[in-house]
């Protein structure tokens, strides 16, 4: 069984971007990884025809392209030339290729020069944005005119999960700055993906809900990684913290949510992609709270290497006709996602 696939979480890495990261200090690799992929649109052809993936949508990966903090001019040159080169890809390729655009956030004035440049010059199909850019989380109040032009556009926006950054100190890759969670040592023996990945974007999607962001934006489409990350450990949780106010808690209010609203929100706003290792076991959890209609397929590659990403794509398929319908299992394969970039389009 090999349904036709949309991937809407993979990535590509330019030799400019490439030479950006290295300029920035992550070497060999960014969060704490000893490596830094090759890549080259050849190669993921190559993984697409082999694997039936008739289409990818494109985007940067951890740590965006705002590498050095203070660096706005350098990140709005990473950002643009990322996304110029993306375009020409899709260009070259509009059946096989789309791409999210990157933002270089935290600047958000050059953010939002590049929303409109990114839709109206490149044909972007949406946005990618990190799960914290530089300790700016999704649920921050500096990014209201962000979101407020995003929703305007009714923009498609992949979330991707990058280094925790909490309060005022960072996890950064370079063994060279300071390694920090919060003030406590981080241990240096897992790489950040392994785990810090997932609670980062369980963190910032919180953050979306509770600030009230993601319901004050509903043309917004989210696309949240590796199957809900841990979010389904943490919802009941959330949701009933979200109801009540702490006497003395001085921090941004949070907006009461009942389950009822978060699973509208779900089934209208949210989509979750299979990258990872969302089978055998983890898909049990978010399908307490979606059906197969919010689910698509997600690879991963070149982060993921092609030889891993078939072994998972291998799992996915022999456990799909133990959860879903033949129709199902094509739509979370190619149809969810060709719906959702359909409606951008329109």
């Amino acid at each position: 069984m090999s349904y036709p696939k949309i991937d809407l979480h993979t990535h590509y890495l330019t030799p400019f971007y490439r030479k950006a990261l290295e300029k920035a200090g992550h070497v060999p690799g960014p969060d704490g990884l000893p490596f830094t992929p090759d890549w080259s649109p050849e190669e993921h052809l190559a993984y697409m025809d082999k694997n039936n993936v008739a289409k990818a949508i494109l985007s940067c990966s951890s740590p965006g392209t705002h590498l050095i903090p203070g660096d706005d001019e350098f990140a709005r040159e990473v950002t643009r030339e990322t996304n110029e080169y993306a375009a020409a890809l899709k260009r070259k390729h509009p059946t096989r290729f789309g791409f999210f655009a990157s933002l270089s956030l935290p600047d958000v004035q050059s953010a939002l020069v590049e929303i409109d440049y990114a839709l109206d010059t490149l044909d972007a199909d949406g946005f990618v944005l990190l799960s914290n850019h530089q300790g700016m989380y999704l649920g921050d109040p500096r990014l209201a005119p962000v979101y407020a032009k995003l929703n305007a556009r009714r923009a498609i926006v992949f979330v991707h999960p990058t280094a925790p950054c909490v309060g005022h100190a960072c996890v950064h890759s370079d063994p060279a700055r300071k390694r920090v969670l919060d003030g406590a040592p981080l241990n240096d023996a897992y790489p950040i993906p392994m785990m810090e990945f997932l609670f980062d974007s369980t963190r910032t999607f919180a953050d979306l809900l509770v600030s009230g962001t993601a319901a004050a934006h509903p043309h917004i489409s989210f696309i949240v990684p590796h199957c809900g990350s841990a979010l389904p450990s943490v919802l009941d949780r959330v949701l009933m913290v979200s109801q009540h106010k702490f006497p003395g808690y001085d921090a941004r209010d949070t907006q009461p949510i009942s389950e009822t609203a978060l699973r509208d929100m779900f089934a209208n706003q949210f989509y979750f992609d299979l990258a990872g290792m969302a089978m055998p076991n983890q898909i049990h959890h978010m399908l307490r709270w979606i059906n197969h209609s919010r689910l698509a397929y997600g690879s991963d590659i070149p982060w993921t290497p092609a030889s891993r990403a078939e072994g998972l794509l291998q799992t996915m398929q022999e456990e799909f006709p133990k959860l879903f319908t033949d129709q199902e299992i094509r739509d979370i394969c190619e149809g969810n996602a060709a719906k959702l970039l359909k409606k951008r389009e329109s």
